[in-house]
């Protein structure tokens, strides 16, 4: 369809025309003719690479020319996939005079800013918390677009997920959908229950060859046959080294952090050993990448080690490294200056990398007790990396069998086969007791009939019946917990601190147990290690792993706190609570670390954890320990007041005395940590100096940011200075 003729809406020729388009992909084609621009709901199920983007931005065009002072929003699973797509929207939007938000974290803001926007892009967890707190804005929705709406069906983020789309639909009657996957089997039934119309294409870009590497031959879907040199005596990376030898790029997948540097470091050696693939892997212009990362204080080790792999045309990926450093070595790989990338498979999960040929080292993952074959979506997601627009006739998919069997069995299972069915995760008893206290909540005072209604919109309901028994199942919960009351019969409604618990986006039963040990701390102070034991005995928390010397003794002591807090076995918790609580108590003792200064590359040896990781516990742990002070503030609990300043202190790395001073910009606990030590403990002290000054007291900070200190310390109001409060685990006054 050429965009020069068609009779299209102002906005959406507007936008093809910014973005240099004449000709429209068949998938957007097909959405158009499906009703896209009439307000018509979609589901597009189409490959990566398609043009399911397109067809989201021209929604969101349309439906802002076309109807003003309505909303849209955009939803997705990832903050990287959120921010990705953000630029591309402010870019295109925002030059045709629309406002663009973005919005993923802080679950207890309504954020009102955010209803000034004509475009507000979110994680679905977002657009949840916004729906609980009631933000006004939402009912002026005429568009949603869910991106990834295969994630539905995730054990995780599908509960939230399905239920949030049930009640924007249920608020907004009228309201637009459009829903974008790359792999979904049961395409009708989602479509069905959206009340949209199916858009199906199979059509690529690059088109895509998918097969399997024995020895020495890839055996492709398709019949053919493909000789690989063996080079390495690794597979892996003879596969590789095959498509750079090609031009191309590769990502190789594997199945866990630890094999991604080995089979990094593999390569690397046989590099050292020839110099003909040497030559072949010489990077491009990699020393910015490579200055990028020495200039960090932080990480010493791991930076030092992607720095040689980059260097060397190499790089891996996986949730472990921390974001600047991910961030990194994705420049580096869509510039081309590095041709190989190790990675697990949370890089197909994020952001859009794709490369000519991508290698699926293992199709087996660790979880669950052991190692277990992943889903054939699973795969089709790896598999639909392949491929770079403009740059490659065609993408390849190669999987690694170890055996002719595997051989054949790859070769009719994933290659050939079909994707699983998307199926809806509602009635985990968790998933449900969360949702449910959150319809509730909104609803205000609502009837059993009016609760269910809820949930009969689901997908859930479509696929399995009505929910009704496991409602009320999770309602006398809810009201044994004290977050529901039933003032009349079967009329129910949310207490005071059921609409906390819910606006604080935390699991009852989390709450339910804060609540309830915080009345057995009677100093906070000095029972630190029980207090974070009670934050993370959740199954909000993310723990750290201790090692298997550790697990009886832990659990041990873990049972004691448990004990100690009021918690009695079995009425309270199982063995399998009591192995949380274990890992509670040793993610515990690496936050009071991070609180007394210890350097994160101490923390990081010390728990045999990666930088990502420990970024993932401190953030939760944080959001934790502020939730049980807005819970303990309900309870009259004194606990209250330390509880807010420990979120801060988990957040930032510092004692009690740090916490205004790495509130300012550039000033992190390192720096703050200086400056205390220099005589200046609070932003006041700062006003006085000069910008000269400071930075030549802060090194690295730089005069420019060194005046954005100043005068954020300036702009501070004064306030009293707190005495005492002196905490034997944490080191220090306040």
């Amino acid at each position: 369809m050429s965009t020069e003729y068609a009779d299209m809406p102002r906005g959406v020729v507007d936008v093809l025309r910014l973005l240099g388009i004449r000709e429209l992909f068949p998938v957007q084609e097909k959405a158009i003719k499906a009703g896209l621009l009439d307000g018509t709901s979609v589901v597009v199920s189409s490959p990566t690479g398609s043009g399911k983007s397109l067809v989201a931005l021209m929604a969101a065009a349309n439906t802002l020319s076309r109807l003003p002072g309505c909303r849209v929003v955009y939803a997705a699973p990832l903050r990287s996939l959120v921010y990705e797509r953000a630029s591309e929207w402010r870019r295109v939007l925002g030059s045709l005079g629309y406002r663009v938000a973005v919005s993923t974290g802080d679950y207890d803001r309504v954020e009102p800013w955010l209803g000034e926007a004509d475009a507000v892009m979110v994680t679905y967890e977002k657009l949840d918390s916004l729906i609980r707190h009631g933000a006004p804005w939402l009912r002026r929705v005429c568009l949603l677009v869910v991106d990834e709406i295969h994630y539905v069906g995730d054990a995780k983020r599908g509960p939230v997920l399905e239920t949030v789309i049930a009640r924007m639909m249920r608020l907004n009657k009228e309201m637009q959908v459009v829903a974008l996957s790359a792999t979904i089997v049961n395409a009708e039934e989602i479509a069905e229950w959206l009340g949209a119309r199916l858009v199906r294409s199979e059509w690529r870009p690059v088109p895509l060859r998918e097969g399997v590497l024995h020895g020495a031959t890839i055996y492709w879907g398709d019949g053919e046959e493909q000789r690989v040199e063996k080079l390495s005596r690794n597979p892996s990376i003879d596969a590789a080294l095959d498509a750079v030898s090609r031009g191309g790029q590769a990502i190789v997948f594997t199945q866990s952090r630890r094999k991604t540097l080995e089979l990094a470091e593999k390569l690397l050696a046989y590099l050292r050993r020839d110099s003909r693939a040497k030559r072949l892997m010489v990077p491009g212009n990699v020393e910015e990448y490579v200055e990028e990362l020495r200039s960090r204080s932080e990480h010493l080790e791991l930076n030092t080690k992607l720095a040689e792999l980059l260097q060397n045309g190499l790089g891996i990926h996986h949730a472990g490294l921390a974001s600047y450093q991910r961030d990194v070595v994705e420049r580096a790989f869509r510039s081309r200056v590095i041709k190989v990338i190790f990675a697990t498979p949370t890089l197909a999960a994020g952001v859009n990398l794709p490369a000519r040929r991508v290698v699926v080292d293992s199709l087996y993952r660790y979880g669950g007790g052991g190692s277990k074959p992943i889903t054939v979506m699973e795969y089709k997601q790896l598999a639909g990396r392949a491929g770079r627009p403009g740059l490659d006739e065609h993408g390849e998919a190669v999987i690694v069998a170890r055996s002719s069997e595997q051989a054949w069995s790859f070769l009719f299972k994933y290659v050939r086969g079909t994707p699983e069915p998307i199926e809806s995760k509602l009635a985990s008893e968790a998933s449900l007791r969360s949702q449910l206290l959150a319809v509730i909540a909104g609803l205000g005072e609502a009837s059993e009939e009016e609760i269910i209604g809820v949930f009969e919109e689901t997908l859930y309901a479509k696929q399995f019946g009505n929910p009704r028994h496991a409602v009320e199942r999770v309602l006398l919960q809810l009201e044994d917990y004290g977050f529901v009351e039933e003032p009349s019969t079967s009329i129910y409604r949310a207490t005071r601190i059921g609409r906390r618990v819910t606006e604080l986006y935390i699991d009852p039963l989390t709450a339910y147990r804060m609540i309830r040990g915080l009345r057995r701390i009677t100093s906070p102070e000095t029972m630190l290690p029980e207090l974070l034991t009670l934050i993370l005995w959740s199954p909000d928390a993310v723990h750290l792993r201790p090692p298997r010397s550790l697990h009886l003794e832990l659990e041990a002591e873990a049972e004691d706190i448990l004990n100690m807090l009021g918690f009695e076995y079995p009425q309270d918790y199982t063995e399998m609570d009591v192995a949380i609580a274990a890992k509670a108590l040793y993610t515990a003792q690496a936050l009071i670390d991070w609180v007394n200064e210890v350097p994160e590359d101490t923390i990081l040896a010390k728990y045999g954890v990666d930088p990502g990781d420990l970024r993932a516990v401190v953030e939760t742990s944080a959001w934790l320990a502020y939730s049980a002070s807005q819970l303990a503030l309900l309870d009259n609990n004194p606990s209250a007041s330390f509880l807010q300043d420990l979120s801060e202190m988990i957040k930032h790395g510092v004692k009690r005395e740090l916490l205004e001073l790495v509130k300012l910009p550039g000033i992190g606990r390192v720096r703050a940590r200086l400056l205390y030590e220099h005589g200046y403990t609070s932003p006041e002290q700062l006003a006085g100096l000069t910008p000269e000054q400071l930075a030549a007291m802060l090194k690295g900070l730089g005069e420019k940011r060194a005046r954005e200190v100043i005068e954020k310390a300036r702009a501070e109001p004064r306030k009293p200075r707190r005495r005492g409060d002196i905490f034997s685990y944490l080191g220090g006054s306040g």
